[in-house]
């Protein structure tokens, strides 16, 4: 047999074609190779599906072409005993080997054991690069060893980055392939199930994905890569609200599933390998949960909108109540891309304050270094550093800087600034200075070719608004020279104060505001989601008893929903109000199916699902023995049944 015949080396040979990017994490390692840097040990870290297994074999190659002996050490395969893992690490007894750990989480019971037996056994030429999702522990930093451990945080792919691997997989150039590239958020495997899907040739697959239901294949594959059998282990009714709901605990399970019981499977959601903990709550890995979602709005809209509004109201509950970070998490549950808010972190930049450097390249983006604005601004970020918040790329370079405060906040000087001044006063003429955030001189150094890149640095800046301004203000202004198109003020409310057009020697001000209410953002981006879902808050008024009995069918156990409900008397306990409106869904019940089998089995699926404190979306469907998209449509005719056959729009 030739070289290069076998199947492995061919295998070998197009991963190493088809490898695209990754020059930071590369270098890390490369300086270790070379003994440019002190780091030995070097732990690659990130969520599944980002690259770490392809960044491992592209480290060997790189240490192959160094003529270092490769060892490679698979964390699943090894058995949880310190004999096993001495045997294991063995063959890098040597001079100049690398050590190449995948699946490192694996092996977390062992984490000292490892860690001592490397000390102990390596030598120092040694290499050892780990990898797994988890970011190490202080262990691998203890005792002098931060001197030779570094970590990297790997992150999914940009933008071009995910175009040259499409392109090296030999695909096209579609209409679509933009939002191909934005379904996949930059992680490798999202974008190779893409380009290979069902063995179908890659510019015709990926032609067709932008638009692609998610009952086409692609989120299916997609999970069991990801997740495997495993996710098929968990409640149903609390993977359905994972997938909704940005991140969940049990607070959240408990008013989006009340009378459940939920405790098993927040146990189950905490055990995935494709979850991650954030303090006490619980968010499945980004490409898990839009597969999820999809599916869960593709099969079941009307189980998909319940859980958006449930979630929804909880969040705004809390968000209000002393937690106004949750506001993130509300502005998740929007759907429409022009709302740039929401709880996934960028894989691309990141919020931070201002550095000195910083106004070398606003200078030198905007030319404007000798200008009095440009003086002015400087002022502002010396002075009030925390006032200029940054976005960076992932990087560390700077992406964009504006100045953010609040109204009482500012210092007495502003009011010499034409940037601020005249709309603090305004401010304080309408009485809202404790209620009130400026923002003003936002410049953007991104490329503005880069449109996605753009709008990824307004996403991430509004993000650090709501974190850096923690406290619930309600009125919003926003000060430029012009106002962008794509800026995603519109849909915020945002309009322009005439009165406060201005103008200095070198630039004319326009400045916009908008009036979050009483609730501020809580409140507005909760109003938003109930447009965006054609919803009224939970507990309004509704004209149709069709649609009254079916959301008391889905708050069947929630005594203050039902109370609430216009079935409802008008007087007596909560008790009392819900227990007539459980009386009104029985008797809508008996009138709605008959004896007949075919109704019976539509009725069960009302009762299994929503009535029994035992049941549930997930053992209604294996009681009835339907796959999932088959329970669904049975279950959506029921519902559909029993709205139809309701008495008349209530008076």
């Amino acid at each position: 047999m030739a070289p290069g015949d076998q199947l492995g080396e061919s295998a070998a040979q197009l991963d190493a074609e088809r490898f695209v990017g990754r020059a930071a994490p590369l270098a890390t390692v490369s300086a270790a190779l070379t003994g440019d840097a002190p780091a030995r040990i070097i732990h690659v870290h990130g969520p599944g599906g980002v690259g770490k297994s392809a960044l491992l074999r592209a480290v060997g190659r790189r240490a192959a072409g160094l003529g270092r002996p490769i060892i490679r050490v698979d964390g699943r395969l090894v058995a949880a005993t310190p004999e096993a893992l001495a045997t294991a690490v063995a063959p890098a007894e040597v001079d100049g080997a690398v050590l190449l750990v995948d699946e490192a989480d694996e092996l977390a019971p062992l984490r000292f054991e490892l860690r001592d037996l490397l000390v102990r056994s390596l030598p120092s030429s040694a290499v050892v690069v780990l990898a797994g999702r988890k970011p190490p522990g202080r262990e691998w930093f203890d005792d002098g060893l931060d001197q030779i451990s570094t970590e990297v945080l790997l992150r999914p792919m940009d933008p071009e980055e995910s175009r040259e691997l499409l392109a090296r997989y030999g695909t096209a150039e579609p209409v679509d392939l933009d939002a191909v590239i934005a379904w996949a958020q930059g992680f490798p495997l999202a974008l190779t199930l893409a380009a290979t899907l069902e063995g179908e040739r890659s510019d015709r697959a990926i032609g067709r994905l932008g638009s692609m239901p998610a009952a086409d294949g692609l989120s299916d594959l997609l999970l069991a890569r990801l997740g495997g059998r495993e996710i098929a282990d968990v409640d149903p009714d609390v993977l359905d609200v994972a997938c909704v709901a940005p991140a969940v605990d049990a607070r959240l399970l408990a008013a989006v599933l009340p009378g459940r019981p939920t405790r098993a499977g927040l146990a189950q959601l905490r055990a995935l390998s494709v979850a991650e903990q954030l303090g006490s709550r619980t968010t499945l890995h980004r490409l898990v949960r839009s597969a999820l979602r999809d599916r869960l709005r593709s099969t079941d809209p009307d189980r998909h909108r319940t859980i958006v509004l449930r979630v929804a109201a909880h969040l705004r509950q809390r968000a209000l109540a002393g937690e106004p970070l949750l506001v993130l998490d509300l502005a998740d549950l929007i759907e429409a891309p022009e709302i740039r808010l929401g709880f996934d972190a960028s894989t691309t930049h990141y919020a931070d304050f201002a550095r000195p450097d910083d106004l070398d390249a606003v200078a030198e983006s905007t030319g404007a270094g000798g200008t009095e604005w440009f003086a002015r601004y400087r002022r502002w970020c010396e002075d009030r550093p925390r006032h200029a918040i940054a976005v960076r790329r992932a990087t560390g370079e700077l992406a964009a800087l504006s100045l953010i405060y609040l109204a009482d906040d500012a210092p007495a000087w502003a009011d010499e600034c034409i940037e601020a001044g005249p709309v603090l006063r305004h401010i304080r003429e309408a009485g809202q200075s404790t209620a009130a955030v400026l923002m003003h001189d936002l410049v953007i150094v991104e490329n503005p070719e880069d449109l996605a890149a753009a709008a990824e640095v307004i996403r991430v800046g509004n993000n650090a608004i709501t974190t850096v301004v923690q406290a619930r203000p309600r009125y919003f202004y926003v000060t430029a020279p012009g106002r962008r198109d794509d800026d995603g003020t519109e849909p915020l409310g945002y309009q322009e104060v005439v009165e406060l057009r201005r103008r200095d020697d070198e630039r004319e001000l326009q400045t916009i505001a908008s009036d979050f209410g009483p609730e501020g953002t809580a409140g507005q981006l909760y109003a938003m989601v109930l447009a965006e879902q054609q919803a009224e808050p939970l507990s309004a008024t509704s004209d149709s008893t069709g649609s009254a009995v079916l959301a008391a069918v889905r708050s069947f156990h929630d005594d203050q929903a039902l109370a609430a409900s216009p079935l409802a008397p008008p007087t007596g306990s909560v008790d009392e109000r819900a227990a007539a409106v459980r009386q009104q869904v029985a008797a809508a019940l008996a009138d709605a199916f008959t004896p007949s089998e075919p109704d019976q089995l539509l009725r069960r699926a009302i009762e299994r699902t929503y009535l029994d404190p035992d049941g549930g979306h997930g053992r209604a469907q294996r009681e009835l023995h339907m796959s999932r998209s088959s329970f669904y449509r049975h279950l959506q005719k029921a519902r559909q049944q029993l709205a139809d056959s309701s008495p008349p729009p209530l008076t």
